[in-house]
């Protein structure tokens, strides 16, 4: 069985997004310390998430996803996550890179901004907060003028790869913006996460999972 290392608030719930799109059964692993020397030996970046099948370890979430859709191709789901169209693949390419590069870098940095504040006991530096919010908003725009020519989906014309990389760092920083400016975007992302697997994800007790 697929072992998932990491917590569904961290991005290792992208990747379980598409066990449960998939259905291929896993089991979770929290990790509490990810600079542990357990955890560093599977992993040494120290970051969650990490894939193991059997001796076959992966890390970083989108490469992990890609890979999952692709070992499972055979099955009508998995093809439908990663079309044969080369075109389609290349835009699922295009967009799960716009998707960290312009909206997770930024919401990294503000979150790691605030991490910093909550451990030195100090208020989060506004200005840095702002401007990742403003950073986000205005790549939003983007997706906001690219979902505004009549797609329900970002790079096909069905739910594929890129609407999972996408919509997981989008929905994390959503609350924190008006997202009333981007009707397209908010009516894409509800699509997304109405979807069963994601309702999946957010509604797994984490309560007793092994750890390591």
């Amino acid at each position: 069985m697929l072992t998932i290392y990491g917590g569904k608030m961290s991005r290792a719930a992208r990747c379980m997004w598409v066990l449960e799109e998939l259905g291929v059964p896993y089991r979770q692993v929290l990790v509490p310390d990810a600079k542990a020397p357990a955890y560093l030996a599977l992993n040494p970046m120290g970051k969650v998430p990490t894939l193991a099948d059997g001796d076959f370890v992966l890390t970083e979430s989108v490469a992990i996803n890609a890979w999952l859709a692709a070992r499972h191709a055979t099955a009508a789901l998995a093809t439908s996550l990663l079309p044969a169209d080369v075109q389609v693949r290349a835009r699922i390419d295009q967009w799960t890179s716009w998707a960290i590069t312009e909206v997770e870098f930024h919401f990294t940095t503000m979150v790691r901004e605030v991490r910093r504040a909550t451990q030195a006991g100090e208020t989060p530096d506004a200005a840095i907060v702002g401007q990742c919010l403003a950073n986000v908003a205005a790549t939003l725009t983007v997706l906001e003028q690219h979902l505004d020519q009549g797609r329900e989906w970002v790079a096909g014309d069905g739910f594929t790869l890129d609407d999972i990389n996408a919509a997981f760092p989008i929905a994390m920083i959503a609350p924190r913006l008006d997202m009333a400016a981007f009707p397209h975007v908010s009516a894409w992302l509800g699509r997304c996460t109405a979807r069963p697997a994601w309702q999946r994800v957010m509604a797994r007790d984490e309560s007793g999972l092994d750890t390591i």
